[in-house]
Order: structure tokens, then C-alpha cells, then sequence
């Protein structure tokens, strides 16, 4: 194995990729190679983006307030049956003098007004359970069409970070690193021409002006230049964007011009970043 050969191992170490052994064979390796070393040290930084490749998508603030508002407020489904209330007896009254009880009403005609008064009890109390229901059943479906769309947001960015990954350490990718001197803009191209992907690492290129953006381009010698797509940098300088090259485009060269924002047909600024790939 030549010295050289041993790049194909520098980025599965540096996303710690490799086994035991063959980790422990490519660190003894390192003491003695700067090509290798100085090889990781970039990779670690490209794999230092691929946190910021899968954004984290967080539940609203306000949720778990919301919830326990919505429990405190919802009374509990019971199985006992309903009480029904009764009026209180008037209270017994004396008098010191004789007097005539007035003739009672039979008890047959107050059994329909108190069966009424009791239905009309009870249809209040039944109607209120059933708001207390339907407030809360409507409730939980929000809450669980919330999390259902927080759970796909994140698989989806967690695939995308995933087939970064595959990507990075596959053996058929090409990789070019493009810097300038000093605090000048540099960049770390993946080309996979297989898979028709194209992942740029910039680092030390401050975010694009407002309403400008970078746009990425794909030249095939003698032709025009074919946009591959747009991208921006955080507030660090430092930005991971994969693209894909249109069927057919024989890249020989990518770089990177600042467009208006949405970006142009064509390269409207002088290209900066530009890598140079090998043949197929």
C-alpha cells in the first residue's frame, strides 16, 4: 500500500466510519503522514457541518403550557351514574296558634313537574360534558398533528444528513480542496459522478449581501456554464450544500459567483472557488 493510498481512509475516520483495527492501523499511519493528517483535519470540518445539514426542529414554546391548560380545563369522563338533584324541603315552621293545614296538593300532580325539572338538570349537565368532549377531543388531534408534522420534518432532515454521510465516504467520490491565502474564502468539493452529486464545504465566506445570494456552477469544457443551484452561509462563514448535476453535464469545472437573490441564468460576477475535476 502506498502512502498515498491511504487517503481512501481518511474520511470514514473522520466521521468514524472505520473499525477498531483498521482505525488503530490508519492513527499509526498519521504520526508519520502530514498529507493524511492535514487531509482529516479539513474532513473533521466538513463533518463539524453536517450538524447544521439537519436542522433541529423543536416543538412550539407554548406547548407544553398549552397542554397542561387544556388538562386542567377538561373534567374527567366518569362511569357513575349522574346524581340527580332534588330540591331542599322548605323548613318546618311552628305557630303558637291553631291554625287549619291547607289541603295538600296529591303527590300525582307534582311528580311530572319534578320529573321535568330533573330532565332539564340533567340535559344541561349531559350538554356541557359533551362541549367538555368535543373542546378536548379537537385539542389532542391539533397537539397530535403538531408532533406528527415535528416528526417528519425531522426523519426528513435527519435522511438528508444521512445520505450526506454515504455520500462523503463513498470509494467512487472525487474530492477537491480550493482555499486562498490568508482569511480568504476556501471550499471542499464532493463530486459523486454516479450519483450526480455535488457537495460544496465552504468555510471563511461571510453570509451574501441582502437580496444577493452565491449560486454554484457546473462547466463542461466548451460550453456555457449550467447552474447546479444557490446557497447561503451563516453567520460563521460556513455553509454545507449538496446539489445535483443535470443528466449529461460532464463537469470539468464548479465554482461559485454572488448572484441577486433567487439567481441568474447566467454568471453575472466573476466566478471565485473554482475547482478543477479530473476526467472520467
Amino acid at each position: 500500500m502506498t502512502a498515498h493510498a491511504w487517503l481512501d481512509h481518511a474520511a470514514p475516520y473522520a466521521l468514524g466510519a472505520l473499525d477498531e483495527s483498521e482505525r488503530a492501523s490508519f492513527e499509526e499511519h498519521l504520526a508519520s503522514c502530514e498529507v493524511c493528517t492535514a487531509e482529516v483535519r479539513e474532513l473533521r470540518d466538513v463533518a463539524a457541518l453536517l450538524a447544521t445539514a439537519a436542522p433541529s426542529v423543536s416543538p412550539p414554546a407554548s406547548l407544553r403550557d398549552r397542554i397542561l391548560a387544556d388538562a386542567r380545563g377538561v373534567r374527567p369522563l366518569s362511569s357513575a351514574p349522574v346524581p340527580v338533584p332534588i330540591p331542599p324541603a322548605p323548613p318546618a315552621t311552628r305557630s303558637r296558634e291553631t291554625t287549619v293545614a291547607p289541603a295538600r296538593r296529591p303527590w300525582s300532580s307534582v311528580v311530572p313537574w319534578l320529573a321535568a325539572a330533573a330532565a332539564v338538570v340533567i340535559a344541561a349537565y349531559l350538554g356541557q360534558q359533551a362541549r367538555s368532549e368535543r373542546a378536548a377531543r379537537a385539542t389532542a388531534e391539533r397537539l397530535l398533528a403538531s408532533a406528527r408534522l415535528t416528526l417528519d420534518s425531522t426523519g426528513s432532515a435527519l435522511a438528508r444528513r444521512d445520505s450526506l454521510i454515504q455520500l462523503l465516504v463513498s470509494p467512487d467520490v472525487q474530492a477537491v480542496t480550493v482555499s486562498g491565502s490568508g482569511p480568504a474564502p476556501s471550499a471542499k468539493y464532493f463530486l459523486d459522478r454516479r450519483a450526480g452529486r455535488v457537495i460544496i464545504a465552504a468555510s471563511s465566506l461571510p453570509p451574501a449581501a441582502q437580496g444577493r445570494t452565491y449560486q454554484l456552477w457546473g462547466i463542461e469544457t466548451g460550453k456555457p456554464p449550467v447552474s447546479l443551484g444557490t446557497f447561503n452561509t451563516d453567520s460563521s462563514g460556513r455553509a454545507l450544500a449538496s446539489v445535483a448535476v443535470p443528466a449529461g453535464l460532464r463537469l470539468a469545472v464548479t465554482a461559485v459567483t454572488d448572484e441577486p437573490s433567487g439567481g441568474s441564468r447566467q454568471p453575472t460576477t466573476t466566478p471565485f472557488l473554482a475547482a478543477t475535476w479530473k476526467s472520467e
